[in-house]
């Protein structure tokens, strides 16, 4: 009969559990049994709770703002073919895997893979993943907040024509089809003054 030591990961801690291999079956000695405290995992005060925090994890700005933007500069209606099928065949797997890994471990996605050590990299990939997108989030963020105070101004910076305007732009105030009459101008050359600030 022999006993082996082995580091497992229960609850919000790693513990130590010993395995007992008699008759060819392993049996986990309890808490208990070990005199090993377990400390408290958290709980969710609701479903609604974690069912608002799934969706949360799932549905960000991406998914409303740029998906229709690489839908249509990938194919349009063509693209959502494949889309879907990586979504059903690989997307959705991955998520319910770290969604269950993460239920039953009780802590993140770098130490919860020491179940498997040999995977350990998939974790810290998760967490550069994590980081990249999080600076690209912030960058967005930031200039959603500089247009929203820029707004308030009385003449919106982006409707008159600055010193970063080129020569074919005009306010957003021109009537470009009264330049075009009078003074003979192509209106198709003009730009306005919103478009050359954005672009």
């Amino acid at each position: 009969m022999s006993k082996i030591r082995q580091e497992v990961i229960s609850g919000s801690c790693l513990v130590e559990a010993v395995l007992v291999i008699r008759e060819k079956r392993l049996r986990f000695k309890t808490f208990q049994e070990t005199g090993i405290k377990q400390k408290q995992r958290g709980h969710w005060a609701s479903p609604m709770e974690f069912l608002m925090s799934c969706i949360a994890m799932s549905v960000g700005l991406g998914n409303i703002w740029r998906f229709p933007f690489v839908a249509l500069e990938n194919g349009g209606g063509a693209f959502l073919i494949p889309y879907i099928l990586v979504l059903i065949f690989i997307g959705k797997p991955l998520y319910y895997m770290e969604l269950c890994l993460g239920q039953f471990s009780s802590i993140g996605s770098v130490k919860v893979w020491e179940l498997s050590p040999a995977f350990r990299g998939v974790g810290y990939g998760q967490a550069i993943a994590v980081f990249s997108v999080t600076t690209y989030y912030v960058s967005l963020m930031g200039l959603f907040v500089y247009y929203l105070f820029a707004s308030f101004k009385r003449v919106l910076p982006w409707s008159v024509c600055g010193s970063w305007a080129s020569e074919t732009c005009v306010d957003a105030y021109t009537n470009k089809t009264y330049l075009e009459t009078t003074l003979g101008v192509n209106a198709s050359e003009l730009t306005s003054s919103s478009e050359e600030f954005f672009a």
